[in-house]
Formats: structure tokens, C-alpha cells, sequence
């Protein structure tokens, strides 16, 4: 049985293949753990792997190795839209990923896009305490651009 948002989601996967066709792009409709993933590797291109997927009916969810973002419902038009949007941002470069670490350990993570002259967060995804009194370096990973990539997940997990 698909879930309840599965038809919603396809679509803009589609598109998004549609917009980048020169990336390779896998719709995944046999994974054993989400309704629908997209499959987005390491490529000219893109300097980082995107997992895309729906999940629990109407949860979308946005995981590369350096952030992992939940948005729902998918039931939302408006949701979708960020989803999409921010999904889109991500593969072409417009949008960053803003790491806050220590010693390569990540305390926490923005994704932003840009607003005016300056960087609106989008999603804010915590990994571990931070004491005030621990300094933490800024680190920006955006595809298209020189980047350190300080990895807190894998992609496909």
C-alpha cells in the first residue's frame, strides 16, 4: 500500500530530475525502511551525496553525511514547498550547511539559504551538548565550493 503523501513526493522527485538532468538521480521504490527514496551520489556536480525520502506516510527528510532535516507533514503544501526548495538549494550550491564544532566533533548544524546580504536557517539539527564555555568554529560545506567536510552521518543510514 503507498503512503499517504507517496504521489505528492514522486512528483517533485520527477522534477528534480527533470531540473538537473545531467546528475544521476535513482528513485528508490523498494526500500525496506521509507516509502520513496531518491538516491543523489557523489558526482560532477555535486560534491556531496543527498538522500532524499519520505517516510512514516508524510515525513520528508533531507540526510547527507553532514545533516539530517525532518520536515512534515508532507499533507502541507507550504512544507513541501521548503522541502523541495531547500532540497533544490543544496544540489545547486545556492544553499549552505553551517557546522558549529571542536576538534571535527559537530555541536551543531544550520542549513541556511540566503536572505539579503546575509543567511536565513532553515533547519537547525542539534548533535551534542555544548558547554558555554567551549569555543566552536564556524565551518560552511556548500556544494560548488571549497569545503571541509566534517561528516556526522552517513547518508544512507
Amino acid at each position: 500500500m503507498k503512503a499517504r503523501c507517496f504521489d505528492i513526493v514522486e512528483k517533485k522527485f520527477k522534477e528534480m530530475q527533470n531540473q538537473f538532468p545531467n546528475l544521476l538521480m535513482t528513485l528508490d521504490y523498494d526500500d525496506n525502511d521509507v516509502d520513496l527514496a531518491m538516491d543523489i551520489p557523489k558526482q560532477n556536480g555535486l560534491d556531496f551525496e543527498i538522500n532524499l525520502n519520505l517516510q512514516n506516510e508524510d515525513e520528508l527528510h533531507i540526510s547527507t553525511d553532514y545533516i539530517w532535516c525532518q520536515f512534515f507533514s508532507a499533507d502541507s503544501e507550504e512544507l513541501v514547498k521548503k522541502f523541495y526548495e531547500s532540497a533544490i538549494g543544496l544540489i545547486n550550491g545556492e544553499y549552505r550547511i553551517l557546522q558549529f564544532v571542536k576538534d571535527d566533533k559537530v555541536y551543531k548544524t544550520f542549513l541556511q539559504k540566503p536572505k539579503e546580504d546575509d543567511w536565513e536557517t532553515i533547519y537547525t539539527c542539534y548533535e551534542r551538548i555544548r558547554m558555554p564555555w567551549i569555543k566552536v568554529k564556524q565551518n560552511i560545506i556548500q556544494n560548488k565550493k571549497e569545503s571541509k567536510l566534517i561528516s556526522v552521518y552517513k547518508a544512507n543510514n
